[in-house]
């Protein structure tokens, strides 16, 4: 927390369905130095998402909604364009709706109707065929919040708390538009190279994409009622945490809800959560059956799922980088290439000619010069180990482990088709 400038943060794990630890860490509030409790109320962002999804099941399991019924038939005028387009699409990430993140229209201070948003959203083309690949959508989880006000006949939130936080016991779980009076809300902030900002209060209307406001207590009780059989079926739960299968036959890694991953041989269902001032994860390693939850008021993107894994390897130590086997399939010169490549950009000397020019304005932002600072404490880095590669959407994604005098380091790289690096991403530490 003092190495990245966490304001503050409230943690739990459960192993083997039994509370290891729940405790709160720093300061819900910086102006009035309050500090974080197990009462603290944060945005959870995208963890928002298993709830939305969780309510659809519910509706799937009274019979009121389909999963492979296509949406027309619960939402009105949606346009041609969408009649393929499925509830199971809308899930996972699948439908080709695009995102309305950053379109402007979507703001939740216009406090926008269901009709508006379909009908400001209509005029996109799908970017991709339903069911061909995922592509990140808060769209697909708006459209779903609407579809659970149709099928129910109340508004999304009222049925929330009627059907999964009141019966759960989640009674701090609720809404976070900034018009409701929350007790012991946590104040969220971004951290701007040498000091601490309130976060943008330009809001976007996440809705069931990611509008829900917990505390570390009520998570506790989410993760219960997901380990039990009442709430959700046995045979629910599973069609949850089935990787989607995309019209090729191809498995997502994205069920209904959730991400579903191998991290170093455990298998992980879990999902993180960004708006703007806060971060949070909830991170379910279901062979270990460890559960690692945590909520902070910090904005920096990813801070909830590097928390939740640095947490997550006290409890699982296999999950370290220590452990990562050295894959076949290194080329020699191109590990020279990369090493050399991230020595200069950690030394805020970045050589352009391996760069492309994208890249390289990223990574001389005053932003990323400053951690790119905070990365050239960790000592230099003396050697590149392959551990990998992947094609994603027909782009070469290399992964390797950096060993620096401090710390070990998980780099992603990808290159162009000249050669030049398009992608430096620093995904882990220790």
């Amino acid at each position: 927390m003092q190495e990245r400038n966490i304001p503050g943060a409230a943690i739990a794990v459960i192993r083997k369905g039994k509370l290891e630890k729940v405790k709160g860490y720093g300061l819900a509030s910086l102006e009035f130095e309050a500090p974080v409790t197990a009462d603290s109320v944060f945005e959870i962002g995208s963890v928002s998402k298993q709830m939305t999804a969780a309510g659809i099941l519910l509706l799937v399991q009274d019979g009121k909604v389909g999963l492979d019924e296509k949406i027309s038939a619960y939402l009105p005028e949606t346009p041609e364009a969408w009649n393929g387009v499925t509830v199971r699409h809308l899930l996972s990430h699948t439908s080709g709706i695009k995102s309305y993140t950053g379109l402007s229209g979507f703001e939740l201070s216009r406090r926008i109707s269901m009709a508006q948003f379909i009908k400001q959203l209509s005029p996109h083309p799908l970017e991709f065929t339903p069911g061909e690949r995922n592509v990140y959508s808060n769209s697909g989880f708006n459209l779903l919040a609407y579809i659970i006000e149709t099928q129910s006949g109340k508004k999304y939130l009222d049925f929330m708390r009627e059907r999964i936080f009141r019966p759960l016991g989640m009674d701090r779980t609720g809404d976070r538009d900034p018009q409701f009076i929350i007790p012991f809300r946590a104040s969220g902030y971004e951290w701007r190279i040498d000091r601490y900002t309130g976060r943008d209060g330009n809001l976007t209307d996440l809705m069931g994409a990611g509008s829900i406001t917990s505390t570390i207590e009520d998570m506790i009780k989410w993760e219960r009622a997901l380990r039990g059989d009442v709430f959700l079926r046995p045979e629910t739960k599973r069609e949850m945490w089935t990787p989607f299968t995309f019209n090729n036959g191809e498995r997502s890694a994205y069920g209904l809800g959730w991400r579903i991953s191998d991290v170093r041989g455990h298998k992980l269902i879990g999902h993180t959560g960004q708006t703007a001032g806060f971060g949070a994860a909830i991170f379910r390693y279901v062979d270990s059956d460890i559960t690692v939850i945590v909520l902070s008021n910090l904005g920096e993107l990813g801070m909830g799922g590097l928390i939740a894994t640095s947490i997550a390897k006290t409890f699982i130590p296999t999950l370290s980088l220590k452990n990562i086997r050295v894959a076949l399939g290194d080329d020699e010169k191109r590990n020279a290439f990369l090493l050399e490549a991230l020595g200069a950009r950690i030394a805020n000397r970045p050589d352009a000619s391996r760069l492309t020019p994208e890249l390289l304005r990223a990574i001389t932002s005053p932003r990323a010069k400053a951690a790119n600072d905070r990365i050239g404490r960790f000592g230099e880095v003396r050697k590149l180990r392959f551990i990998g590669m992947e094609t994603v959407e027909n782009k070469s994604i290399y992964r390797y482990v950096a060993e620096a005098d401090k710390r070990l380091m998980l780099w992603r790289f990808s290159l162009d088709s000249d050669g030049r690096i398009s992608e430096m991403t620093l995904e882990e530490d220790e």
